[in-house]
């Protein structure tokens, strides 16, 4: 019997700001043949460098003002408001987790931004943690917080290699593209939405 719902942020609740701020640096020839976003960013998210590191070293590359870097990935990112309202009637009857790659700092601006605590029952940011999903350790934070166990949750998120994370230890997962689909989804495995 499913008891809980877990969602990504970046690119399920809020559109993947950072992908879309690096496409445009990428564009800009800053990266040519190296991972340099990606791996740097995945070292933030991990906890294995600071916010604020990430900023100044980004901003050399890139050649604006470290404050900048943030500013410009949050301008970025639209918040999917289709989808948290039906989180709320979802919430009356599941438990609701967040779980995310993300910097703490940034994260935790953007649940009181945008009051996405209220939306959620837990919340698991892989910087507090020092983990990153794909890593099994990650969603097992999550459902202990939720107290469930892998066959209780449904598991949402944008990331192919993500969803594959999740299986393994389990949990249901499905590749969000739509909110159309995460609905079809849902009542695939008997949630009425």
């Amino acid at each position: 019997m499913i008891k809980a719902l877990i969602f990504d942020f970046a690119g399920v609740i809020g559109t993947e700001g950072y992908s879309l701020w690096a496409k445009e640096q990428k564009a800009k020839g800053i990266e040519s043949k190296s991972n340099y976003f990606h791996d740097i960013s995945d070292d933030m998210d991990r906890g294995s460098i600071s916010t604020q590191t990430f900023s100044q070293e980004v901003a050399k590359v890139v050649g604006i003002a470290s404050s900048d870097v943030w500013k410009e990935i949050s301008q970025k990112i639209k918040i999917n408001n289709e989808l948290l309202d039906l989180i709320v009637n979802l919430k009356k009857k599941y438990k609701t987790g967040l779980l995310t790659n993300y910097s703490d700092v940034w994260m935790k601006e953007l649940i009181s931004k945008y009051e996405l605590d209220k939306y959620f029952d837990s919340v698991v940011i892989s910087s507090l943690h020092k983990v990153i999903k794909p890593d099994k350790k990650i969603y097992q934070i999550s459902l202990n917080m939720l107290k469930i166990k892998s066959e209780e949750a449904l598991f949402f998120d944008d990331r192919p290699r993500n969803i594959e994370g999740g299986e393994i230890i389990g949990l249901k997962s499905f590749l969000f593209t739509t909110n159309q689909k995460l609905k079809k989804d849902l009542r695939s495995c008997g949630i009425t939405v």
